[in-house]
């Protein structure tokens, strides 16, 4: 429960730091090249600037994004998103296999300030929903940056292993 709370809470943070060091979708991981200090570094000044959301959800096989938690008090809240939305377009592009790209290209830059535009399917209707992206929490800025050390060291650890 607590890594699902903590890989949603991210919702389209997750996204735009996946850019800079994600795993790939093969499920493998880079490793940072950096020392730990300057990786640190890097990430706290990258997630800085990063947008932040609110809101843990589930992505649906046949696309869209469930919304099963809205954070009080987030961008997602103060916009009315509900638990039980599916979220299933951003800017009008579909959260669906093949837009890949195209939700990456229009998620690289989201800052606090910045207005998202996003389409819900609630009670049967589509809703435009439009929010204003915070600056990320801190404690969700800790938790993202320890589950990167995290991972890097599960890679070490497997490359270690497997001389």
């Amino acid at each position: 429960m607590q890594r699902l709370a903590f890989t949603v809470l991210l919702v389209l943070t997750l996204f735009t730091a996946a850019v800079w060091y994600a795993p790939a979708w093969a499920g493998e991981y880079e490793k940072c090249t950096m020392d730990t200090q300057a990786c640190l570094n890097k990430m706290t000044e990258m997630l800085k600037t990063t947008g932040w959301v609110g809101i843990e959800y589930e992505p649906r096989e046949e696309g869209g994004l469930d919304v099963k938690r809205v954070v009080p008090e987030s961008p997602a809240a103060a916009a009315g998103l509900e638990p039980g939305d599916l979220i299933t377009a951003m800017y009008g592009i579909e959260f669906k296999k093949g837009n890949d790209d195209k939700l990456k290209k229009a998620r690289k830059d989201f800052a606090p300030g910045q207005e998202v535009v996003y389409t819900v399917l609630r009670d049967g209707a589509n809703k435009t929903i439009t929010l204003t992206l915070a600056p990320m929490p801190a404690d969700v800025m800790a938790q993202w940056i320890g589950r990167h050390m995290m991972d890097h060291a599960q890679v070490a650890d497997v490359a270690s292993a497997n001389p």
